[in-house]
């Protein structure tokens, strides 16, 4: 009644906010107040007759969007960007009602109905525990010492998840400076930085202006002296203790002594690497998810020296980068690898006895995952726990981290498949793993499918079909 279905149902269907000038323009606003906002109101509201949403009729240009079928459509795409999701339907329920001629009281009647139906789901029962969680995980029972301001971030590693950490500051206002071992490394890093923001300018969602001021704010470097002025310093090299002990050693020579110096270890003992500094109190794990720059959580990891500035610190730089920071303990895996090493095994087992990686996607899909174990795992990166379990001379390593069976992701390390971060320009691949990659889309690699194949007979097994409902028990009950 008020706006066109196009400016309506984005905010529905979504929750979204909009922007003033184009709710101005879509007839959500009436005006904006340029000076004092009573008295502008006031006069608004004089100099027009009383126009209750109850007695204005329904857009015509709506109800003949309707007929056409643009409800449908809406409900379509809002079904595919949230799987699973009662909601949306309700909504275009209600839109459909006040469209077809009904009057308003009757589809407030509708609307009852509807909301009492969501109010009293499941679903809705999830999202306020959900919602209340999330909050109480970002409080620190006890934690009263005020954070170190951060003005200024230094960042080890270029690769995927230290360029994704750099644009989380950036976009912040935050100036990073990041550091690499080698000048095309560092350049292959500051380009995939610079990709993310030019595939937002190209589709919209941020103007050039806005990505030049980011881009301004990062700074490449091959000298650990240019983290001097840095007030927190994020490690982000590959999973090798050595390594990692190594730039802290280099770190703590080149920052100032109240710096604070984390880790982006995704289960590396942190007490051992915090060994090799002087003040270990300084330290503590800063465990992002890839990729870094989208992923929402953050699992900020107390070691047994960790002090209350570094941790009141490290909880505030997570509420900063709009991250959802949990502080957890060090331990093996911590928390999030711990729920994904058995999530991920039965993956590659049901794959071995005869599911389909596909299905095993579709299934994890279907329940309400942004995406499958399999395309997590192109994502990710295979190698990254399988040189783990190289550093650690056992490549049958079974933990509450590591979990088989192994043969597949190994074979796949040993070419040089590791997922989307391995182009293969033979097959014209932008990347190559589990799947081949080729921009936006992907297919299971047909050799995967061959490999499977062999690693079944080596291992005496036979194909048997799986059921949806056995891939989805397997793959989440672990989780519960």
């Amino acid at each position: 009644r008020v706006a066109h279905l196009e400016v309506a149902l984005p905010m529905l269907l979504t929750g979204l906010p909009s922007r003033v000038d184009k709710a101005l323009r879509g007839g959500i606003l009436d005006a904006v107040a340029k000076g004092d906002l009573i008295d502008e109101a006031a006069s608004l509201a004089l100099m027009r007759p009383p126009a209750p949403i109850s007695q204005r009729p329904v857009l015509k240009s709506n109800r003949f969007k309707a007929l056409g079928g643009a409800l449908d459509l809406a409900l379509a795409q809002a079904m595919n960007r949230a799987r699973g999701m009662v909601a949306p339907e309700s909504i275009i329920t209600c839109v459909r009602a006040a469209c077809s001629g009904m009057s308003f009281r009757e589809g407030l009647e509708v609307e009852g109905r509807e909301f009492v139906k969501l109010l009293f789901s499941v679903q809705s029962a999830a999202l306020r525990h959900l919602f209340f969680a999330e909050r109480i995980a970002n409080r620190v029972p006890g934690l009263k010492e005020a954070p170190a301001p951060i003005r200024k971030v230094g960042i080890v590693g270029s690769g995927l998840m230290g360029g994704g950490i750099a644009v989380c500051f950036a976009q912040k206002g935050v100036p990073v400076v990041v550091l690499d071992a080698k000048q095309e490394w560092l350049d292959a890093g500051i380009r995939n930085i610079c990709n993310i923001w030019s595939g937002q300018v190209k589709r919209g969602r941020l103007t050039e202006a806005k990505a030049q001021s980011y881009f301004g704010l990062i700074k490449p470097t091959l000298k650990y002296g240019d983290f001097s002025d840095c007030d927190m310093l994020i490690e982000a090299v590959p999973e090798i203790m050595p390594l990692k002990k190594e730039v802290f050693q280099a770190l703590e020579k080149n920052t100032r002594p109240d710096a604070i110096i984390c880790t982006n270890t995704s289960g590396l003992d942190i007490d051992e690497i915090a060994s090799t500094l002087k003040d270990p109190s300084r330290c503590m794990g800063t465990h992002f998810f890839s990729p870094a720059n989208v992923m929402q959580l953050l699992e900020n990891v107390r070691t047994s020296k960790s002090s209350n500035r570094t941790i009141a610190s490290c909880m505030a730089m997570g509420k900063m980068i709009n991250k959802k920071a949990v502080l957890v303990g060090n331990c093996d895996g911590f928390v999030g690898n711990r729920m994904l090493a058995p999530y991920a095994s039965e993956a590659r087992q049901l794959a071995e006895e005869g599911a389909s990686i596909d299905q095993v996607d579709a299934v994890a899909e279907d329940f309400g995952m942004a995406m499958g174990p399999m395309t997590l795992g192109d994502l990710v990166g295979h190698e990254l726990f399988w040189k783990q379990r190289k550093a650690a001379g056992d490549m049958k390593k079974q933990t509450k981290t590591y979990m088989g069976p192994y043969e597949l992701v190994d074979w796949l390390c040993e070419n040089n498949r590791f997922g989307q971060k391995t182009p293969d320009p033979k097959i014209k691949a932008t990347g190559r793993g589990l799947f081949i990659h080729s921009g936006r889309s992907k297919v299971v690699d047909p050799e995967v499918v061959t490999k499977l194949e062999e690693i079944r007979a080596a291992k005496g097994v036979t194909a048997r079909t799986v059921s949806d409902e056995e891939v989805l028990e397997r793959l989440f009950f672990p989780l519960i």
